[in-house]
């Protein structure tokens, strides 16, 4: 149908967008307790069923800065090993979401969601993690204010996608040790 990428999403780590006027949040992500979320798509977990889904996104491409044509929500969890996200993404037309099972970082036409993390919190350099309606994993390293993009980076991470009748899912856990941070004492 169309290509649905999730613009860039402000997290706990910090945003890893240009210098545009994109509406700033910050997420106070939930802390995972007792039991971690299996990674299935299927959100049936305690920890999702309390954290809070924020919407409202805007669009990265193709109409950069106007409302997301379609609604997608997401969550975000913690522990103190592993990043935790969940992202629903709805569909008024469902039956035409493109689920290509291509190469890890060949995304093709498919629909796909993505999350960029600015670890260093400088704005300059993201690490992002993205998935297609049929699983495909795509990650790399974004620097130079995004005009530089690595996809030679492949960390370990795990994702599980599931179609549901609305639209589909996708549910990420992101291991802390994948990331590179700042050196600093503390990290928000």
């Amino acid at each position: 149908m169309f290509l649905k990428t999730l613009l860039f999403l402000v997290m706990c780590f910090g945003i890893a967008a240009s210098q545009t006027d994109v509406e700033k949040r910050i997420y106070k992500p939930l802390p995972v307790n007792p039991h971690a979320p299996e990674i299935d798509g299927k959100l049936t977990d305690a920890i999702w069923q309390k954290t809070p889904r924020d919407k409202g996104f805007l669009q990265t491409s193709p109409n950069e800065g106007k409302p997301a044509s379609q609604p997608t929500e997401f969550m975000i969890a913690y522990d103190a090993k592993n990043l935790y996200v969940a992202i629903v993404s709805l569909d008024s037309v469902p039956e035409k979401i493109v689920d290509s099972i291509t190469r890890r970082d060949q995304a093709g036409e498919s629909d796909r969601v993505l999350i960029l993390l600015d670890s260093f919190f400088d704005k300059r350099t993201a690490f992002y993690f993205g998935v297609n309606a049929a699983g495909v994993k795509m990650d790399g390293v974004m620097t130079e204010d995004g005009d530089y993009d690595d996809m030679n980076w492949d960390p370990i991470w795990e994702v599980g996608t599931r179609r549901i009748p609305e639209g589909w899912v996708a549910e990420m856990r992101i291991p802390l040790s994948q990331l590179r941070f700042a050196d600093r004492e503390e990290h928000t």
